[in-house]
């Protein structure tokens, strides 16, 4: 059984960071909390189960683990709202968080949404993909996974690989973050599939919910990543075969790493029998089965406008990283760097051998227990330099390639500055570096349709249970009624009632009794938010990523 109205929903770890204008560094976990209890007093809300809170748009704003805060956006059946409501959600917060520094003239507050950091942590903010579906979970895994694997070329984020000496410029950051083709975990050993199957639904549905990957700012790349994985699903749903020889990888997570090293689409990777393809090819390939099926009544309304967007982008992407500088978000990242090296005397290609001597001096450096940042350049090239004898067999390639030792301190100030600006290309409010381009009117990410941001900051999705249970905070919240809230229902404590949305697509506000072995926990949830009287500020858990 399958149903034609696909829905899905995008949750967003965002960096935070505070600035005391004293001079002081604020505790990251207080801070956070204190942007959930400011969303709490002037947004229509609910407490959940978590002492998070759903929005009366139909959205959810939470504290994450590592206290950093996450906004999911609500279930959506079309690939519109769902930028559409990331980008509510985006102006709910840095309005939120703007509330919070005219509280404290000493506090400077910025929200990011980056995809790695670049102090050294390793530390990865997810971007998380849900979409409900009715198919096997083993074949759904084998139909998408090259999917997953070569939409970067449109859907990767764009930056440097964060733990790599020198300036590794990659398709996409995440990639460096997983480990394995298949995975439950979260945290650590993330797989390119994420094998976690809450279905927050009623039983019949399941959830594919993906952490692959990445926050973007490009309205064409958000919308296309949604919808061609959609179909994707729908198609696996519908008993489709997608997947042959053609594009089976032979090794995924290999190939992944192989198209994110290099700013093309045309990179080869590795197929059975020592054949080859591109991550062009391949998203061709999804492409034609969904043109196939364009007619079949298991696709969704708009699947025909995915199609010709998404070959669209194909042809564009065919042309090189210059066709889509302005419209996905790697290429506008990797032109923005290269001119920005450019212009500081470094052309890509000097980065690039600064990047490969940076690389031996770090290795060695770390073998004789100094990290690179712990010793001087005039220390490094000295007598008493840990590493002379590397050092002294540089010597020919830098002659060879016409490069001195004094740039390798530009080299590293370069760097620093690159990493800065990746981080600041996500920052939320209009001074980010995106936004500044954006109103430069260098970019043609818009994508037509995106609209009524506005409206979406203070309304639910017109279908499904979204609209249902944003509708009810609305009406509740300025009563003072008391309730908790959950994907799948709204718990009322006082009568153990419930407002059953176990059905995604309900349009109905029906309520039941609650079930006994729900209500126990529901009661404790209850209790204790009336205890605190607010959201929970105590401790988390250790401060990590997803």
């Amino acid at each position: 059984m399958y149903v034609q109205e696909r829905m899905f929903g995008i949750e967003t770890e965002y960096a935070v960071t505070g600035v005391a204008k004293d001079g002081a560094s604020p505790d990251r976990e207080p801070m956070v909390h204190r942007l959930i209890e400011k969303a709490r007093d002037r947004i229509p809300s609910l407490p959940d189960l978590n002492r998070g809170l759903f929005f009366g748009n139909g959205s959810r704003f939470y504290v994450d683990c590592g206290h950093h805060p996450e906004l999911a956006t609500p279930e959506c059946t079309n690939p519109w709202d769902v930028v559409r409501y990331v980008l509510a959600g985006e102006q709910m917060l840095y309005e939120i968080a703007a509330e919070l520094e005219r509280d404290d003239r000493n506090l400077s507050l910025k929200l990011f949404k980056c995809n790695v950091d670049y102090s050294g942590s390793g530390t990865t903010w997810g971007c998380h993909e849900s979409y409900l579906h009715r198919a096997d979970q083993l074949l759904l895994s084998r139909q998408i996974v090259p999917h997953l694997v070569t939409r970067i070329i449109y859907t990767g984020a764009g930056g440097f690989e964060s733990l790599s000496p020198g300036l590794k410029f990659t398709l996409s950051p995440r990639v460096q973050s997983l480990a394995a083709v298949r995975s439950g975990n979260s945290t650590g050993n993330r797989g390119i599939f994420h094998t976690k199957d809450e279905p927050l639904s009623q039983a019949g549905f399941h959830r594919l919910h993906l952490i692959c990957g990445e926050s973007l700012c490009s309205e064409t790349a958000m919308w296309l990543k949604v919808a061609t994985t959609a179909l994707v699903v729908a198609m696996t749903e519908a008993g489709v075969c997608l997947v042959d020889e053609s594009i089976e990888l032979r090794d995924p997570l290999c190939a992944m790493r192989q198209i994110t090293a290099r700013p093309q689409a045309r990179v080869a990777v590795g197929l059975p029998r020592l054949r080859l393809s591109t991550a062009l090819a391949i998203q061709r390939h999804y492409l034609a089965c969904a043109e196939t099926h364009l007619r079949d009544s298991f696709m969704p309304p708009w699947a025909e406008e995915a199609c010709r967007q998404w070959r669209a982008i194909l042809d564009r992407l065919e042309e090189g990283p210059e066709a889509v500088r302005g419209t996905l978000d790697w290429a506008m990242k990797f032109a923005l760097y290269r001119d920005y090296a450019q212009r500081r005397g470094f052309l890509w290609e000097r980065v690039q051998q600064w990047t490969s001597v940076h690389a031996r001096l770090r290795n060695k450096l770390g073998l004789a227990k100094h990290s690179d940042s712990s010793v001087p350049l005039s220390v490094l090239l000295g007598p008493k330099s840990p590493v002379r004898a590397e050092v002294t067999s540089l010597a020919p390639y830098l002659r060879e390639n016409g490069l001195e030792w004094e740039e390798f301190e530009e080299f590293l100030r370069l760097r620093q500055q690159l990493f800065e600006i990746d981080t600041r290309f996500g920052q939320l409010g209009p001074d980010s570096v995106f936004a500044t381009l954006d109103q430069q009117g260098v970019l043609d990410h818009h994508f037509a349709g995106v609209d009524a941001i506005e409206v979406a900051i203070n309304e639910p999705p017109v279908i499904g249970r979204a609209r249902v249970r944003g509708e009810f905070i609305k009406k509740v919240w300025e009563q003072n009624d008391y309730y908790l809230c959950d994907w799948s229902g709204v718990f009322a404590p006082d009568d153990l009632r419930q407002l059953d949305l176990s059905d995604p697509f309900t349009s109905e506000e029906v309520w039941r009794q609650s079930d006994p072995q729900f209500a126990d926990q529901w009661l404790t949830s209850a209790r204790l938010n009336r205890l605190l009287g607010r959201v929970n500020t105590e401790p988390g858990a250790v401060a990590t990523g997803s």
